[in-house]
C-alpha cells in the first residue's frame, strides 16, 4: 500500500483528507498510526464529499487496527512528500 499505486479517485480521498487535517490541527497536526471509522467519516463528509468512510479502507481487513481503527500508510507517505517539497 502506498500513495502511487492508489487509483485517481483514492489519491484525490488522500489529498482532501490531508488537506483536511492541516486545516483542522494547523501548526499541531499529526499523521497517526491509525484512525477510528468514526472520525474518518466525519472527515469523508467534511472534506471529500462522502457521506462514509471509503470502503476501499473499511472494508480491506489488511488496513484494520483493533476494532474500527483503520491504517492509512498512504496519508504518512502524502505528509512525507508534503515535507521535502
Amino acid at each position: 500500500m502506498n500513495f502511487d499505486t492508489l487509483n485517481t479517485k483514492q489519491q484525490d480521498f488522500i489529498i482532501n483528507l490531508y488537506t483536511g487535517i492541516c486545516k483542522e490541527e494547523g501548526s499541531n497536526m499529526q499523521i497517526l498510526d491509525s484512525y477510528p471509522r468514526a472520525w474518518l467519516k466525519m472527515m469523508s463528509a467534511k472534506y471529500c464529499g462522502m457521506e462514509w468512510a471509503p470502503a476501499w479502507i473499511v472494508k480491506d481487513k489488511s488496513r484494520q487496527v483493533g476494532k474500527g481503527s483503520y491504517t492509512l500508510p498512504e496519508l504518512k507517505e502524502y505528509h512525507k512528500m508534503c515535507l521535502i517539497h
